[in-house]
């Protein structure tokens, strides 16, 4: 990629948000830390191995949400959960299905337990994606990649409260879970409807491995 004295330049590529209007950029980042923003028609040489990737904000600091995690800060380990109703609909499972891990204790489970078993699920998902940046995941499904700052934990924070198709799920089963019934089993499976679920209902060991072969943007589409 020539700049403007059509001297050649290499640099690994990342998003930021414009320090002038604040719109979401996709450029090269020099060695010496220079941003040049990426335009139709500019001609690229990609060349070796992909770099982890950066994403700058507008004050032009890389920002630990663009960064390519490694691997996941911890696994999902516990016992599998989902509304009965839908033990058989594998779609069902992966979009409402959760691990309570043992210090969420052995009873029945509560609003509390089902959001933050929820929220665990998710920061694994985002851990766990090695090979896009989360920013970039999360400008093409929400058009936010705002959201993706700081660690996992911040993230899920941000995208809970900022994004109802993240957080709907676990408003779905709370009202569930208050009235298990036909009204509320209808408004777990919407734009379903209940009469077309499957019935394939599979293994708790089974299911607990659906949720750990999960990728991100699979349970994103699920939405």
């Amino acid at each position: 990629m020539p700049n403007s004295k059509e001297t050649p330049l290499s640099g690994t590529v990342t998003a930021r948000n414009c320090p002038t209007c604040g719109h979401h950029e996709i450029g090269l980042v020099s060695e010496g830390g220079v941003f040049h923003p990426l335009r139709t028609g500019t001609r690229v040489l990609v060349m070796g191995e992909t770099e982890p990737a950066q994403s700058l904000s507008s004050g032009m600091e890389p920002s630990a949400a663009g960064r390519i995690r490694e691997e996941p800060a911890h696994t999902l380990e516990g016992r599998y959960w989902v509304p009965e109703p839908l033990k058989g609909d594998q779609r069902m499972r992966l979009k409402y299905g959760v691990v309570i891990q043992g210090e969420m204790g052995s009873g029945p489970i509560t609003e509390h337990i089902y959001e933050s078993a929820y929220m665990q699920k998710l920061s694994y998902l985002l851990e766990k994606e090695v090979h896009i940046p989360i920013a970039a995941i999360l400008d093409r499904f929400f058009v936010a990649p705002h959201l993706a700052s700081g660690e996992s934990r911040d993230i899920v924070n941000n995208m809970f409260q900022e994004l109802e198709e993240i957080s709907q799920p676990v408003a779905n089963v709370k009202q569930w879970l208050k009235a298990p019934d036909e009204k509320t089993l209808r408004l777990l499976v919407q734009p379903g409807a209940v009469e077309k679920l499957e019935s394939s209902p599979i293994s708790k060991e089974e299911a607990l491995e659906e949720i750990r072969g999960m990728e991100l943007e699979d349970f994103l589409t699920l939405l």
